[in-house]
């Protein structure tokens, strides 16, 4: 058997430094590579780490209003912007290192470790009075607002326009009547006293005409003036004319100081575009309140800060009572409008007018004038009155009136409580209560409704076991942050126990913003 042989190997200076030049090569490569790695690693963790946080929203304000939002108090007093670095340090960790908190180990080409973060802008429900709430609120419910809808609302829009205008031109013929009826008084009194006898007799006694100049029979006696009740009548408690039971109305009442609208408010700086503005988001957030508030129709007694919720959403006041009182003024002046343009419009009822008011006037032209315009805008109020208390009632009353609906006489105008208290209808063909409160949010102060919802939001959720601290300018809707990171070497590891250099890891900044929004 032949013996085995041995070969030296050798390797000359030279190709042992090449080698090493070109294995540095390729690691320094592969290294540039795994870094750049490390780097998308450590940015997709930092928007994971953002997420997660923003994946601790409020439930109860999810469930109860549809609304997102973190709260940076996390069930205590204070905004703590700390608190949620940390959480957002923690999540990143848990992504970082998915072995953390088990017993399992490992390796990764990615070894990268987070030196801490910090957040640096916030967006608060609250912010832009309230604007980023109502833009979250629109932007979810958009995608599920049907073309029935929008028409809808483009409708009431245009009626509750047509309304409003009618209301302006009643108000104004209003207080010119009650000028024009006061200095027709004042000169016939005036003349009255200069003269020891009128004109058309020879007795001094005035011949009651019709107002196309004809005579009238002279009543037994002067008829009773309506205008003398119906003062009365408006100095007397608007919610006993309108509602069959006074005593009903709720005593729940909001204390001014408290709400996030009558505090200094925490203030968000995380710039911030408004996409949802224009009329048809104004009818998606509309909808939105009325379909989680309610109103003094609601009969289901609910554990919240006021009962007639929209009513505040309309008017503002502290309390329900004032609340749904500024909100009768409101339908009665909605009512009023409309129902003077028919009065108007009706040559029948005009002219009963104007013969009362010839048989009031005792004939003297100038007064009757100025009579008649009153009479015609106090049948109006009349008539609003019944209108609103059938409503309250749970009543129907059509947007525009006909002989047929039109429920006041002028001969029951005389004795309208009675008319009132014996009115509870609760039928009738037309608009409903709620029905006329959408045409009042047209026409009112939209950019006041959506911090008005957030104070009812934060007073219904305090109620809450557990939430007694819960504010809403401590809820976050959207958020930036940065971090700062190690990327550890691992194929600069060869090279460097070659070349005897040191190791050095690689610093690296990254940053990202969340904002609540859902398409």
């Amino acid at each position: 058997m032949a013996g085995k042989r041995a070969y030296r190997g050798s390797m000359t200076v030279f190709f042992s430094v090449l080698t090493v030049l070109f294995l540095s090569l390729i690691c320094a490569m592969a290294e540039s590579v795994r870094v750049q790695g490390a780097r998308v690693k450590a940015a997709s963790v930092m928007d994971l780490g953002i997420f997660s946080v923003f994946g601790e929203f409020e439930r109860d304000l999810l469930e109860e209003y549809e609304v997102f939002g973190v709260d940076a108090s996390y069930g205590g007093e204070e905004f703590q912007k700390e608190k949620i670095a940390r959480r957002l340090d923690l999540f990143m960790k848990y992504n970082t290192e998915p072995s953390r908190g088990t017993a399992l180990t490992g390796n990764t080409l990615f070894p990268i470790r987070t030196e801490g973060s910090s957040v640096l802008r916030t967006l608060l429900l609250t912010d832009e009075n309230g604007l980023v709430f109502r833009d979250q609120v629109v932007q979810n419910l958009k995608s599920a607002v049907g073309t029935e809808l929008v028409a809808e609302f483009l409708e009431n829009q245009r009626k509750s326009q047509e309304m409003e205008k009618d209301q302006k031109d009643y108000e104004k013929q209003e207080r010119e009547a009650e000028k024009a009826l006061a200095e027709a008084e004042a000169a016939q009194a005036q003349e009255e006293k200069a003269s020891s006898g009128s004109p058309g007799t020879e007795d001094g006694t005035v011949v009651p005409v019709n107002p196309d100049g004809s005579e009238l029979p002279v009543a037994a006696e002067k008829p009773e003036n309506p205008l003398d009740l119906i003062k009365k009548v408006k100095n007397m408690g608007i919610l006993g004319l309108v509602l069959e039971d006074p005593a009903s109305v709720s005593g729940k009442a909001l204390v001014k100081k408290e709400l996030p609208g009558g505090r200094s408010l925490e203030r968000g700086d995380l710039s911030w575009e408004r996409e949802n503005g224009g009329v048809i988001a104004d009818g998606i957030f509309q909808e939105y309140l009325f379909s989680h508030f309610s109103s003094a129709m609601d009969t289901e007694e609910k554990e919240t800060a006021l009962s007639y919720e929209l009513e505040y959403l309309l008017c503002g006041k502290e309390s329900d009572e004032k609340n749904l009182k500024a909100t009768v003024n409101k339908l009665l002046l909605l009512r009023e409008g409309a129902n003077f343009v028919y009065l108007l419009s009706d040559g029948a009822m005009r002219h009963s007018a104007e013969i009362l008011a010839v048989a009031i006037a005792g004939g003297a032209p100038g007064v009757s004038t100025a009579l008649t315009a009153a009479l015609l805008a106090a049948w109006a109020y009349g008539e609003s009155l019944l209108d609103v208390r059938i409503l309250l009632a749970g009543g129907k009353v059509p947007a525009a009136k006909t002989r047929a609906t039109f429920r006041l006489t002028l001969e029951n105008l005389g004795r309208l409580p009675e008319v009132l208290a014996s009115c509870n209808e609760k039928t009738g063909e037309g608009l409903d209560y709620e029905a006329y409160l959408q045409m009042l949010f047209l026409t009112g102060k939209k950019k006041a409704y959506p911090m008005r919802a957030l104070n009812l939001i934060e007073c219904n959720l305090r109620k809450k076991e557990g939430m007694s601290h819960f504010r809403v300018d401590h809820c976050i809707a959207g958020m930036e942050a940065e971090a700062e990171w190690e990327l550890g070497p691992v194929f600069a590891a060869l090279p460097a126990a070659f070349l005897k250099t040191g190791l050095s890891a690689v610093r690296y900044h990254t940053s990202g913003q969340f904002i609540y929004e859902t398409d």
